[in-house]
């Protein structure tokens, strides 16, 4: 009995693990797989542009989300550190998309610029005592 119910369980899950592992061979050996909505470079300054507007509007959101919780004082200097980070950022984009194409290493360029504005990287990995 034990046997029978090892070989069912064996035969399920190679139905199911198979076609898993068949499924990336049939793009071809150099298919890239992307997940979500990865950029692929070299992009249209307009493009870049829009995205980079998309992503300030979610932090944006976030940040008057927070501000509202705060006292009147600290949520405008949360308001004013947001605003003048957006203005060095947006004078960074603006530099980029001015020859019309944003190649990769200047998307990473920009991203590290991102980084130094607002570093926020491994606050959430800290442990809480």
């Amino acid at each position: 009995m034990r046997s029978i119910v090892i070989a069912t369980m064996f035969a399920i899950s190679s139905l199911v693990a198979v076609p898993a592992f068949a499924a990336p061979a049939q793009g071809g050996a150099s298919a890239k797989v992307h997940h979500g909505d990865h950029a692929k470079f070299p992009m249209s300054g307009a493009e870049f542009k829009q995205k980079v507007d998309a992503r300030q509007a979610k932090a944006r959101a976030r940040m008057e989300e927070r501000a509202s919780k705060l006292p009147a004082d600290q949520a405008n200097a949360l308001r004013a550190k947001f605003e003048a980070g957006t203005a060095t950022i947006n004078a960074e984009v603006d530099k980029i998309v001015a020859d019309g194409t944003v190649t990769e290493d200047e998307a990473k360029e920009f991203r590290e610029v991102v980084r130094s504005v607002f570093p926020h990287a491994g606050k959430h990995h800290e442990k809480k005592s």
